[in-house]
């Protein structure tokens, strides 16, 4: 039905107003998406993931922490020994310390680092800058004189000694974890630490047994004596320049736990384990070796010469 003083539009017209629609959408979209997005402008990137310390970290690995010998923080995230925390809104300087360094008490020296103030309010959003703690060997010789009735305060491992005298090998490390020391020589490479039990501690028996060592795991700042017991090892001039190993790690390394029941143990069991050792440089400060991890696993490895 068609209404009466209306006529019908003729369809050469109509087919010109439909193409004309048609442009006009086209361009239309193209000057919208153009207003959205910049020609050659790539869509943004997802946000990136902030990714939790690798390391689970606990108050003892900060004890007497070198905070002003540490490089200035960044908060960018592009330092390999640092964890970049972002707060939280109910965040305070000592809950992030408690948090992440297992210790609260570690929090004016956190809150320094940061150049912020004990007292300072954290936002929400701000970051802070987390250092990975750093594990460290000590390495001395106690040393008892040729006439001396007592061994006396620990010296340099590089040491004079002279025929007659007699020395113990002296370590310390700053945090829990597992020692292991080896000695070599011309003729032969031994296991020091972890040392064989004493004869006493094992069960007597008519049959061979195989020797028992330790479980070589360390103290904080217990000074560990080679050998254990009451007399050292006499000085002996040929062997001036022993090269002694000595590795420590957090956890057990397991190359080395293998050569406790090895019958002989080479130097190039030793050398292939030093390739597992942190890349990087160690910080060394006689009597002192460092280095700073961010994984439970690395290892500080170094060697020293015995007496020369």
């Amino acid at each position: 039905m068609m209404l009466s003083g209306l006529r019908p539009i003729p369809e050469d017209l109509m087919n010109r107003l439909l193409l004309a629609a048609i442009a006009i959408i086209t361009v239309g979209t193209m000057i919208g998406c153009a207003v959205f997005q910049k020609k050659d402008e790539p869509p943004p990137l997802p946000p990136i993931e902030e990714t939790k310390p690798p390391l689970s970290l606990k108050g003892e690995h900060f004890k007497s922490y070198p905070w002003d010998q540490l490089p200035k923080p960044l908060k960018d995230g592009n330092d390999p020994d640092t964890f970049v925390y972002t707060a939280k809104a109910s965040d305070t300087i000592d809950s992030i310390a408690e948090k992440n360094m297992g210790d609260a008490t570690l929090a004016p020296g956190l809150a320094s680092y940061n150049q912020l103030s004990p007292s300072t309010e954290i936002k929400a959003g701000e970051k802070i800058v987390i250092p990975y703690p750093i594990i460290g060997v000590s390495s001395q010789l106690a040393l008892k004189r040729k006439g001396d009735k007592q061994f006396g305060d620990p010296v340099a491992f590089t040491a004079e000694m002279k025929k007659g005298d007699e020395y113990k090998l002296r370590f310390e490390t700053n945090v829990n974890g597992h020692l292991y020391v080896f000695r070599h020589g011309p003729k032969e490479t031994t296991m020091l630490y972890p040392a064989l039990l004493p004869k006493s501690s094992r069960t007597k028996s008519k049959t061979k047994e195989t020797l028992m060592r330790d479980p070589g795991i360390v103290r904080p700042h217990d000074a560990i004596l080679i050998p254990t017991g009451p007399k050292g090892i006499q000085y002996d001039p040929m062997r001036a320049g022993d090269k002694v190993y000595v590795f420590f790690s957090l956890r057990p390394i397991n190359g080395l736990e293998d050569l406790k029941e090895k019958k002989k143990i080479t130097q190039q069991d030793l050398e292939d384990v030093l390739m597992l050792v942190k890349e990087g440089e160690i910080r060394s400060d006689p009597p002192l070796k460092l280095i700073r991890i961010s994984d439970p696993k690395e290892v500080l490895g170094f060697t020293l010469n015995l007496g020369g």
